[in-house]
This record gives structure tokens, C-alpha cells and sequence, in this order.
């Protein structure tokens, strides 16, 4: 079994994906200093927006590996980190040191190859490229884009759109992301 330093967080992010964040714990800047140190990874794992990582006693089982790929010090003294998702592994066990660092047992997913979109999956692309020049602090994280794979399109929809972990864990473990094209397909024929 592998083992890695696990930060759960509300914001979600996925394998390709970008997400700024501000480190303010003492033990998540303890891991954010070991993983640039050592150049290793550490897992980002989903929890509810309504829940603090002191509280956490059940992480959902998918999380992503990430690595930091810029980091500054605000004016208030708190490390600000953008990260890049990895891989997406499949937690078994949690354990937590002295100072609430928590380290996952893991073993890798499957991960999801790439889809061209076509006609039918343009939609996707299309709003999404919407959402990203309407959304400067998500756009400004990202050099590239995807929009011609619809796996990178969905994981991205799937980081940002607001439903319930359960169903973004359910989505994940498919082994590609075909089915997460019609879920987020039928979802936004419903919203426009």
C-alpha cells in the first residue's frame, strides 16, 4: 500500500485541473513544506462546503494527487498555493499525526483517457469556455486549455459545478468519462 499526506477541502479538483489555495493550518503548512522540499505530491480529498477539516471523520474514497506549481506569501502572512492535480487514487484508511495531519492509504484509479468531443459534446466545451472568461480568478490559473477532450471539459465541470460529493465520487468511478458526458449533458439542458 502507498501512503500519502491528504488535505481535505471543499474546493475539489480533479487530474489536469488548477486550484488556488490558502494554506492557514499549522500542520497543512507543515505538509506543503515537506511535498516542495521532497518534490512529492500530496492528495486533495472532497468534503462538503459546510465542513471544517478539524471535524472530518469519513473523506469520500476519491481523491487527487496534486503538486505545487506556485506558491507567494499574502500581506497577511498566510501561504497562498496554486496546485495541479495528478492522478485520481482510492483512499482506504486515514490516520492522524500530533498535529492533525492526516496520511492516506491508496491505491491508484483508473484514469480516465482522452475523449474527442463531437457534435454532440460541443455544448460542454462551449459553456464551459463561457464560465472560464466570465470567471477570471479560474481562467487566470490555467496557460492551457482542453476544450477539443471532453475528459479534461467534464473533470473540469465536475471541480465547479455545485452538486453533492456523493454523486461526483459515483461520476469519478466509471472508468471513463461517457457517462459523465450525459449526466452533465441532461444537467444543462435542465439550467438553460
Amino acid at each position: 500500500m502507498n501512503t500519502i499526506a491528504l488535505l481535505p477541502h471543499s474546493k475539489h479538483i480533479l487530474p489536469e485541473g488548477r486550484l488556488k489555495l490558502v494554506i492557514s493550518r499549522v500542520c497543512d503548512i507543515r505538509m506543503v513544506t515537506e511535498s516542495m522540499t521532497d518534490k512529492r505530491p500530496f492528495a486533495l480529498g472532497m468534503i462538503a462546503p459546510n465542513h471544517e477539516p478539524e471535524t472530518i471523520s469519513h473523506i469520500p474514497a476519491i481523491a487527487t494527487t496534486v503538486s505545487i506549481i506556485d506558491f507567494n506569501t499574502q500581506d497577511s502572512g498566510l501561504l497562498e498555493i496554486i496546485v495541479e492535480g495528478i492522478d485520481t487514487i482510492s483512499v482506504s484508511t486515514l490516520t492522524m499525526a500530533y498535529d492533525n495531519l492526516l496520511t492516506a492509504t491508496y491505491e491508484p484509479c483508473v484514469q480516465w483517457a482522452p475523449i474527442s468531443i463531437n457534435h454532440d459534446s460541443q455544448p460542454l466545451a462551449d459553456k464551459l469556455k463561457l464560465l472560464f472568461e466570465s470567471t477570471p480568478e479560474i481562467s487566470n490559473i490555467y496557460q492551457q486549455t482542453s476544450y477539443n477532450n471532453a475528459t479534461w471539459v467534464c473533470q473540469r465541470w465536475l471541480e465547479v459545478i455545485p452538486i453533492d460529493i456523493k454523486y461526483k465520487q459515483s461520476l469519478i468511478h466509471h472508468p471513463t468519462a461517457n457517462m459523465t458526458i450525459r449526466f452533465l449533458l441532461q444537467l444543462l439542458q435542465t439550467i438553460t
